[in-house]
């Protein structure tokens, strides 16, 4: 009796291995399977901007809104909180993200601004006060808000101005491939459209009162 139950023992713990080897196999293949899978997708990285309270994510080549929102406020206030002491860092913290095609144009004019800024003793404040996007040109935002320079003698300017930026995801990092200003409201490619047929129905009206 007793062999008998050894031997059902030991051929039932040989059908368990042979059970647990053929387990073993399959999850070795699905893992092997899920690691390919993984290696030819791009890695999403989640990140906590410090401009948010929410969570935000990048991968190569995309990020969230909230990614690229931050980052284009926090160009925003980079190139309207300037001093005659605090110039040059601006421009450091600038290079590295900007794009190689407009580099060097940008650079160039930094250094102008800079030279005329510490010459006038000049303080530029800026407070934004909204972000948009453009509908258009998705890579396009604009950083509204109110600028305020002082001079040495204490007299202040008040405008109301916008800074665009082009803002791309390479390499999990965010690329700036235009930037600009402007006095006034954001000039988004709809408003841009709406001043171009309102410029072209001007000229055709005095056209045909010319004719």
């Amino acid at each position: 009796m007793l062999l008998s139950n050894l031997k059902n023992s030991f051929d039932g713990m040989r059908g368990e291995n042979k059970f647990l080897r053929l387990i073993l196999f399959a999850m070795t293949v699905a893992l092997i399977a899920s690691s390919c899978s993984a290696m030819k997708k791009d890695q999403i990285i989640t990140v906590v901007p410090p401009t948010l309270t929410e969570t935000a994510w990048v991968s190569k080549t995309q990020s969230s809104s909230e990614y690229t929102t931050a980052w284009a406020m926090y160009i925003g206030m980079l190139l309207g909180n300037v001093t005659p002491e605090n110039a040059t860092v601006i421009k450091d913290a600038l290079g590295p993200i900007l794009h190689p095609d407009i580099y060097q144009s940008t650079m160039e004019v930094l250094d102008k601004q800079i030279f005329q800024i510490r010459q006038d003793r000049v303080t530029l404040s800026f407070e934004p006060q909204k972000v948009l996007r453009d509908t258009v040109k998705e890579n396009r935002y604009f950083i509204t808000g109110n600028s305020v320079s002082e001079g040495p003698a204490g007299g202040k300017r008040r405008t109301n101005r916008t800074y665009e930026v082009d803002i791309q995801i390479k390499n999990y990092k965010p690329v700036i491939t235009w930037i600009s200003t402007n006095t006034g409201d954001a000039r988004t490619q709809d408003v841009l459209d709406r001043e171009a047929k309102k410029a072209q129905k001007l000229k055709e009206r005095e056209e045909r009162r010319r004719g």
